[in-house]
């Protein structure tokens, strides 16, 4: 998902992009990745390649694995962007959900990749992205079972780390959309008024997917973070 995003950064900045547990090329470690697990894998990588200091930006479940990070490893960041994301763990009823996931995934991987997908996006960018769409279908379906399963039970059982971005001394900033169907707006609203120092842009007329349906706008709003 960052390789657009990556080559323009990387005109300016180094930048080093994850595959995380049970994605892309990245194996599986157990019955559930927790978000610890995820940011040890991560804090690995950033010390093999001699990284002191970084800005880590987080998409949905990337976010909370920046959070974990930025809780075992605080000297690290320098910088955290939470896109789509949120500091709050899964709620009861969010939590009943994943479970049926699980079971639909169990059952039938690709009707859950189907129909998941595209509910990420706002209504009016279904269409005009349609053929993104599908790339993204194609490739979620290369995952394996497992890998699915382990992310989702990792967010599932997920704490809440709220404070961890409220006490940092670490530059913030929140990417949302306004129309996000995944996390409430008004919780990321609630989270960006806990401390001064967190910067929160709120994108008009998009959902979850902010890298695709407003490219221009989301990545502007990360460059500039990064820059300064």
């Amino acid at each position: 998902m960052w390789n657009d995003y990556a080559e323009k950064l990387s005109s300016e900045f180094e930048v080093i992009s994850i595959d995380l547990l049970g994605q892309g090329k990245s194996g599986n470690v157990g019955y559930a990745h927790s978000m610890e697990e995820h940011a040890a894998a991560v804090a690995t990588v950033l010390f093999t390649e001699n990284v002191d200091k970084c800005t880590v930006i987080g998409h949905s479940m990337g976010g909370y694995v920046a959070l974990a990070l930025a809780e075992k490893q605080p000297d690290l960041i320098g910088g955290l962007v939470l896109f789509h994301s949120t500091t709050y763990p899964d709620a009861e009823d969010k939590k009943k959900d994943r479970e049926r996931v699980i079971g639909l995934v169990q059952r039938n991987k690709s009707v859950y990749v189907n129909a998941a997908i595209p509910s990420l996006f706002a209504e009016d960018s279904r269409e005009v992205l349609k053929d993104e769409i599908q790339r993204l279908i194609d490739i979620a379906n290369t995952f394996s079972d497992q890998g699915i399963i382990a992310n989702i039970r990792g967010m599932m059982e997920r704490k809440d780390r709220t404070e961890i971005l409220k006490n940092s001394t670490f530059r913030k900033l929140i990417i949302h959309g306004e129309l996000d169907s995944v996390i409430s707006i008004d919780d990321v609203k609630e989270i960006a008024e806990l401390s001064n120092d967190i910067q929160l842009e709120i994108v008009k007329n998009i959902s979850h997917m902010g890298h695709l349906e407003a490219p221009e706008k989301c990545f502007e709003l990360i460059a500039n973070f990064c820059r300064n």
